[in-house]
């Protein structure tokens, strides 16, 4: 995927006034947002979905808890730049500010998400500032700007430079400066400050990129992830203003799509180009993007003050318990509040607690106070122990919603962004990476990839894809995994196991370098020995070390431990093949050179429990009793013996 290197320019345009048509009061033209979303940032954030989705099905998985109000809140730091007169007068008043962010922190306590000031006001007495203009923004940010904090500058009025269009405010989207600005009447207004920063994680207007044109996004919904605001739950938006959305907020136009079907907008959603004091509505997929986006993107805020994070000593292990020693980073703290364990309840209020854990995965929360203000950081599924699986195992990955899923550990070794993460379809990058997954050879399956976009562009940066554990049970056991590596920039792919006496790196000799001519080659499939780790419980390490460039996606698919049964297979089994697979019509259907009526088989689960087994007399089996899912078909004839894997619909 392409790496952008400006995400976000801001295009502050009469045509926005041509387009809406906004009127305030009698004769003035009501200020408008001058967040415009540019080709350049529209692709970055479609490169990045994949990355988000992860977050957004964590949200989910949150959101729906029975005991919501009890999930822990993140805060996150600002620094509020309150612009005056050079005489010190005027300006928002601290009452107002008060205001205008407890509004806001109502709306976002839903993405999991507080802001707090840090470190006070910062007063900026100077005329030029005052009415402000968008020429203006290198000079008043470059003087006043603070690192690490997320920037909101309050002035009495905002324009755009060159063409006098009055902006209520607009910031810049991932990639882009931390700063955002405020005309001082719209940010206690009750909708524009939490619409702005809704811009700042992420979040498009619902009209699309442009409110020049009528959006392209359908009203069935059909193209709603790749045409207007790209999420979908928020309906298609045909230009919204205070000419078509009268004052009691309903809309009132007939506008139809490309389809000929009426517009059924809403127009009390907050990034919307409805009244102002309409707007009160952020949709559950609009939270699960910003609460994505700061985990994913924006989650490197610090007060220098007031700061919160903690280290641990270990996150997992292979027993049934582990024992983890918490160390307090944190910057300003005079008392700590724990919840190690996930039950929203706190454990520990000393500073470095331990704690053994049980069998299971854990969010670990830490609450701060320096006597005058509370914060608060969790770090999701941080501790995960035991969950072991024995062999035969196989995974597809084609029911993960994310990399995550199943006791798979996704990690970002060196901090840069450079992760593996769940797919399907082809990588969103151009000339690098599957069109394809492995199991099936369509766009529906799902493989685990490496992105190389998003990242600096050095080479070097290490991603680890890390299996649950696995118990090896057989002394003839194999690894098998298959790896597409194809783009001008491919780094290098190596596979390490972990065991209790630490990590054996390179099990394998290195993949360097591209590996497939094509886009559209196929998966190639490694076999690799590991019968020396029979009788241990091992992780396998799939290490991503990233090439120069974006072009440098890296993915794997339909990894397996097995009993290395394709060396004690007769000729006879050599042939065999099942059909249809998945199997839908409850049937498998079996073709070898010669079946035999010696023949019999078992079916397993991925845990390698035994389901079924019997003898096979014609070359079909009844699977009617299984549940959907994925499964081992295991067929033996005389001392050979074979394994299949199957879906089941």
């Amino acid at each position: 995927m392409k790496n952008f290197t400006f995400f976000f320019n801001l295009l502050l345009c009469s045509i926005f006034l041509l387009s809406t048509n906004l009127t305030y009061g009698q004769n003035k033209v009501e200020p408008v947002c001058g967040t415009i979303a540019t080709p350049e940032s529209i692709a970055y954030l479609k490169s990045i979905k994949s990355q988000l989705e992860k977050y957004e099905q964590e949200y989910f998985k949150l959101a729906s808890l029975q005991n919501r109000s009890a999930t822990p809140i993140n805060s996150i730091p600002i620094k509020a730049h309150i612009i005056r007169t050079s005489a010190g007068t005027g300006g928002l008043s601290v009452s107002d500010l008060n205001n205008a962010m407890d509004n806001m922190n109502a709306f976002y306590a839903n993405a999991f998400m507080e802001f707090f000031l840090c470190d006070g006001i910062n007063y900026i007495d100077d005329d030029n500032f005052y009415d402000f203009e968008t020429d203006d923004e290198g000079s008043l940010t470059s003087a006043n700007n603070v690192s690490g904090l997320i920037n909101i500058y309050f002035s009495d009025f905002v324009k755009s430079s060159g063409n006098g269009v009055s902006l209520c405010g607009y910031a810049y989207s991932p990639g882009g400066a931390d700063v955002i600005l405020m005309k001082n009447t719209c940010a206690t207004n009750g909708s524009t400050l939490p619409h702005e920063v809704g811009h700042f994680f992420s979040l498009i207007h619902t009209h699309g990129s442009s409110n020049t044109f009528l959006t392209k996004e359908l009203v069935d919904g059909s193209n709603c992830d790749i045409e207007g605001d790209l999420i979908c739950d928020t309906p298609a938006d045909p230009q919204l203003s205070s000419s078509n959305v009268n004052v009691t907020c309903i809309y009132t136009g007939t506008t139809t799509d490309a389809n000929g079907d009426t517009f059924a907008p809403n127009p009390n959603n907050i990034m919307s180009y409805s009244r102002k004091e309409c707007r009160t509505y952020f949709s559950p997929q609009q939270f699960a993007r910003i609460y994505a986006t700061f985990q994913n993107t924006r989650n490197n805020f610090s007060c220098p003050s007031l700061n919160i994070d903690f280290a641990v000593d270990n996150t997992q292990d292979c027993d049934n318990s582990l024992t983890v020693n918490f160390t307090d980073n944190s910057v300003g703290a005079t008392s700590w509040q724990w919840d190690i364990d996930s039950d929203m309840n706190i454990d520990y209020t000393t500073q470095n607690p331990s704690h053994t854990f049980s069998q299971g995965t854990y969010d670990v929360t830490l609450t701060i106070s320096d006597g005058a203000n509370t914060i608060t950081k969790t770090y999701n599924q941080l501790i995960n122990v035991g969950s072991q699986k024995t062999t035969p195992m196989s995974e597809g990955f084609d029911n993960f919603n994310a990399s995550s899923d199943d006791g798979w550990v996704s990690n970002d070794v060196t901090g840069n962004g450079y992760n593996w993460i769940a797919d399907s379809g082809g990588t969103p990058s151009d000339d690098t990476g599957p069109l394809v997954d492995n199991t099936y050879g369509t766009a529906y399956g799902t493989y685990i990839y490496a992105e190389a976009s998003g990242v600096n562009l050095e080479s070097g940066n290490i991603a680890t894809y890390i299996s649950p554990c696995v118990a090896i049970n057989s002394a003839t056991a194999q690894l098998e995994f298959s790896y597409h590596m194809f783009g001008i920039s491919i780094g290098e792919l190596h596979v390490d196991i972990e065991t209790d006496f630490g990590i054996i790196t390179d099990i394998m000799p290195v993949l360097d370098g591209p590996q497939q001519d094509n886009q559209t080659d196929n998966y190639i499939r490694k076999f690799i020995d590991i019968s020396s780790f029979s009788g241990q419980t091992i992780k396998i390490h799939f290490r991503a070390i990233r090439g120069s460039n974006w072009d440098a996606d890296i993915a794997i698919d339909d990894v397996a431990i097995s009993e290395n049964l394709l060396s004690t297979t007769s000729n006879n089994l050599l042939g065999m093949k099942i059909y249809p697979n998945p199997v839908s019509n409850n049937v498998i259907n079996i073709k070898t050179n010669n079946l035999g009526i010696q023949s019999h088989y078992e079916i397993a689960n991925l845990f390698g429990q035994e389901i079924l087994k019997g003898r096979l007399i014609k070359e079909q089996i009844n699977v009617s009793n299984l549940a959907s899912g994925t499964y081992f078909l295991i067929l033996r004839q005389e001392n050979s013996k074979l394994i299949k894997k199957f879906i089941k619909l």
